[in-house]
């Protein structure tokens, strides 16, 4: 009986994968910048993508499948669970936890990738990216960015590993705990 039940449940498995071409959708976001942005939150399944010229808030969001921003794109993470890591490729501003803003730290479990970034386009002297009080399960690359960069009282399991960037890190006076390598140079 249990073999019947475990094939019959491996079946319409199997039919939901066929039917919905087995894959999921990335959510776009774009909810605009603060103070009227309506954080995107709750579960969301398939990740999450910021297109260029989109702003995107997550407040308390858990994504499963990572987050993208694209080229020109910002990111702003408060509080928030991201399963699949996080990859940015010439961004305005990645920014995830960023204390000047009040904002949570966040949990990744995965990779973090930021790439070809900034200048930065948010005013009032925010960082191009900001990795602040945050849990990051794997490594962190920052390769080839133009803008001020914080990585400050992060838990960062996996190193953190720096090539071509404009500046150095800043940590706010408060260093990251890293588990791995540390290839980058921070500022006095």
């Amino acid at each position: 009986m249990k073999t019947l039940a475990g094939f019959l449940a491996g079946m319409v498995g199997f039919a939901l994968a066929v039917g919905s071409d087995g894959a999921l959708a990335a959510t776009e976001c774009n909810t605009g910048p603060p103070p009227n942005a309506v954080p995107l939150s709750g579960t969301i399944v398939g990740g999450v993508v910021v297109n260029a010229g989109d702003f995107c808030l997550l407040g308390g969001a858990t994504i499963s499948g990572g987050v993208q921003v694209n080229t020109g794109g910002i990111l702003i993470a408060c509080g928030s669970t991201i399963n699949g890591g996080l990859v940015a490729n010439g961004a305005a501003n990645v920014l995830v936890g960023p204390e000047e803003i009040g904002c949570a730290g966040s949990v990744i479990n995965g990779a973090v990738q930021i790439s070809n970034t900034g200048p930065g386009v948010i005013p009032g002297g925010a960082p191009s990216i900001s990795l602040e009080r945050s849990t990051i399960n794997g490594a962190v690359h920052l390769t080839g960015n133009r803008g001020p960069i914080v990585v400050a009282t992060d838990r960062i399991a996996g190193g953190l590993f720096c090539v071509n960037n404009t500046f150095d890190l800043e940590n706010e006076g408060s260093p990251s705990v890293v588990t791995g390598a540390i290839r980058c140079k921070f500022g006095d």
